[in-house]
C-alpha cells in the first residue's frame, strides 16, 4: 500500500524526545553517531517509520540525507565547539549551557527539514508492525553492511523503541 503522511515537525520532535529520554537509547544513538557517522535524527526517524509502518527505500534515505546535509555540517561544527566547552580549561566553559541549548535548536531545525523532505515523498506502508525493509535500506545508506557493532546497536535501539 502507498501513502503520503503529513508528519509535523512538532510530532516528530515529541516522538524523538520521548525515545531519546531513555538513557540506554541515547547512549546507543551517540555511539552510532560518534563511531559510525550515523545521524541521530535519521536514526530516530527510522524508529518513527518502523513504529508507523512506513517503508523508506534506499533512494529515499539518500534523498533525506541530502535534505539535511547542510544542517548536518553546521551541527557537527557546533557539536565540536560544545564538546570543547565542556572541559574546565576551555574559554567557552561558561557558555556550555547556551551552546547545548543552541545545539538543540539546530537539531529541531534539522528535524523540520527532514520532516519537510519526507512529506514530499510517497512511501509504501505495511500491515506488519516492527522491522521492515527500511532497516536494511538505512544500513546501506550509511554503508554499515560490514559494521557488526553498528548493526547490533541499531538492532538494540529498534528492539527498545518499536
Amino acid at each position: 500500500m502507498t501513502a503520503t503522511y503529513d508528519l509535523t515537525a512538532s510530532d516528530f520532535w515529541a516522538f524523538s524526545t520521548r525515545l531519546y529520554s531513555d538513557p540506554a537509547i541515547a547512549a546507543l544513538c551517540l555511539r552510532l553517531q560518534d563511531n559510525a557517522g550515523v545521524n541521530v535524527n535519521m536514526l530516530l526517524f527510522l524508529c518513527w517509520c518502523l513504529k508507523h509502518q512506513r517503508l523508506v527505500v534506499l533512494k529515499q534515505w539518500h534523498t533525506l540525507k541530502a535534505a539535511i546535509a547542510h544542517s548536518e555540517h553546521q551541527l557537527q561544527q557546533h557539536r565540536q565547539r560544545r564538546r570543547a566547552a565542556r572541559h574546565d580549561v576551555s574559554e567557552e566553559h561558561a557558555q556550555y549551557a547556551q551552546l547545548k541549548a543552541s545545539e538543540l535548536e539546530l537539531e529541531a531545525q534539522q528535524q523540520a527539514d527532514l520532516v519537510s523532505a519526507y512529506n514530499n515523498m510517497t512511501v509504501d506502508t505495511t500491515d506488519i508492525p516492527g522491522i521492515n525493509a527500511s532497516v536494511v535500506a538505512f544500513i546501506h545508506a550509511y554503508n554499515l553492511r560490514d559494521n557488526t557493532a553498528a548493526i547490533a546497536d541499531i538492532r538494540q535501539i529498534i528492539k527498545e523503541s518499536v
